[in-house]
């Protein structure tokens, strides 16, 4: 089933594994801004890399500045994954590095979104599939 939402935003409307998107607002403080360009590079080298690693089989982080255009939240870390026991994993051991215990870094929101999860609604619904089938 092609649904017009998909049409109109380009997407593919197989369901399978869930991907789950999760926006995390953030704020950068005093104390990254007071590093060299040189000393951030080295912490994320020796904090950040090596987990990203660890669950690149299911989670994959991206990173957008915000601050140029927006003082509320200065950084966006994108993150995607198909198992969130992965990701909650992955933000605790975020958690426990510099960037949040110095900390470098605040967490001001975190919004959990489900890409196109309407279609699989729509489609377990249709094939009986789960509560949603008794609709």
């Amino acid at each position: 089933m092609v649904h017009p939402m998909a049409v109109a935003t380009g997407t593919d409307t197989t369901y399978s594994t869930p991907t789950y998107t999760i926006f995390i607002h953030l704020r950068t403080t005093r104390h990254w801004l007071e590093l060299s360009r040189g000393h951030r590079a080295a912490v994320i080298a020796e904090h950040v890399a090596p987990l990203l690693e660890r669950y690149a089989s299911t989670t994959s982080l991206r990173w957008f500045d915000a601050e140029a255009f927006s003082a509320d939240p200065t950084d966006i870390a994108v993150v995607t994954t198909t198992a969130l026991q992965d990701w909650y994993d992955l933000y605790e051991e975020l958690r426990d590095s510099p960037l949040w215990t110095v900390p470098y870094f605040t967490t001001d929101r975190i919004v959990l979104a489900l890409e196109q999860g309407f279609e699989g609604f729509e489609d377990r619904r249709a094939n009986g599939d789960g509560p949603a089938a008794s609709i």
